[in-house]
């Protein structure tokens, strides 16, 4: 079966280019499209769906990630493909925070805390669409599309407060991160509407992980009194402080709270979570990419509300 990086070999050109003729990619020029046509017919290259006669221009749609470790990355990716793909657009994952390097992309989905806005701005000014899956910051052709952070949080605070709890940690994601910036904003709101204060709230910021949690457990076991409940910015993370509190053989009865619901909980600690539906987010951004597309008009800021789970309360 003839592949592309046999054209590209045969006419000495980079497999991208080959891959970007086949698709009628309208910045690649008609002579090199022409070459690789010929080429194609020549060694017998059908492609996927008869592409090398030159179909409709499949428009290259990029996904900037932090990292891929984490179950809601997968839904993400899956449903993201699920609903681009029968629009003639295909999705590529990116894994870095300097969005300059992409060079071929007709769209961006940033879902990144580490990509600065000035560089987002510089691709909208060229007329790509963004779509902010991370922040709710206002970029000029851009289109917000984020979950619920601060009412999530927030609800699963008032939760904890409401079963008792009146002394709290909060064990929040990387400083840069606006997700955990938005959730603890929202932890914040609680206690204040609740004349609780966080003057002597103990506050850690981990890496969004298991073993982040875990770490951070073993501070708050060494270096404090124990807390009624433990705010997480996330699930992994929670699941780490509860698994440290059985290492531990910590005898408290502490309320642990999550964000994102991607787990399934049998653990005995009473436990909260704001579960997210990943595969609702990524579609909804998804849909939002392809009316910019179009050139239909956009909410500039749309939330995708979570759902509060709670565990042996």
């Amino acid at each position: 079966m003839v592949k592309l990086v046999d054209i590209a070999e045969h006419i000495g050109l980079s497999v991208t280019t080959v891959s970007y003729s086949l698709n009628n990619d309208p910045r690649i020029p008609a002579a090199t499209k022409r070459r690789v046509l010929e080429a194609a017919e020549k060694l017998g290259y059908h492609g996927k769906s008869g592409r090398a006669r030159g179909g409709d221009y499949l428009k290259q749609v990029v996904l900037c990630l932090n990292s891929l470790r984490g179950g809601i990355y997968t839904e993400i990716i899956e449903a993201m493909k699920d609903a681009l793909t029968l629009n003639n657009c295909d999705l590529m994952v990116y894994v870095g925070c300097d969005v300059s390097r992409i060079k071929w992309l007709d769209g961006l989905f940033v879902l990144n805390s580490k990509v600065d806005s000035e560089d987002i701005a510089k691709i909208t000014a060229r007329g790509i669409p963004v779509i902010l899956m991370d922040r709710e910051t206002e970029i000029g052709g851009a289109v917000n599309v984020t979950l619920d952070n601060f009412n999530g949080c927030k609800t699963v605070t008032q939760c904890a407060i409401d079963a008792g709890a009146k002394t709290f940690a909060f064990i929040g994601g990387p400083k840069e991160s606006f997700e955990s910036g938005y959730r603890f904003n929202g932890f914040k709101s609680a206690l204040a509407e609740n004349g609780l204060t966080d003057k002597n709230t103990l506050v850690l910021q981990t890496d969004f992980t298991y073993d982040g949690g875990l770490n951070a457990c073993r501070f708050v076991l060494e270096n404090t009194s124990l807390p009624d409940a433990v705010v997480c910015a996330n699930d992994e993370t929670a699941m780490g402080i509860i698994a440290g509190f059985k290492a531990g053989n910590v005898k408290k009865d502490i309320i642990v709270t999550g964000f994102d619901g991607v787990k399934k909980y049998n653990a005995p600690n009473r436990f909260i979570t704001a579960k997210a539906d990943h595969t609702h987010w990524a579609a909804s951004s998804s849909y939002s990419m392809l009316q910019n597309f179009e050139h239909i008009s956009n909410t500039a800021i749309k939330k995708i509300p979570v759902k509060i789970m709670q565990y042996n309360m």
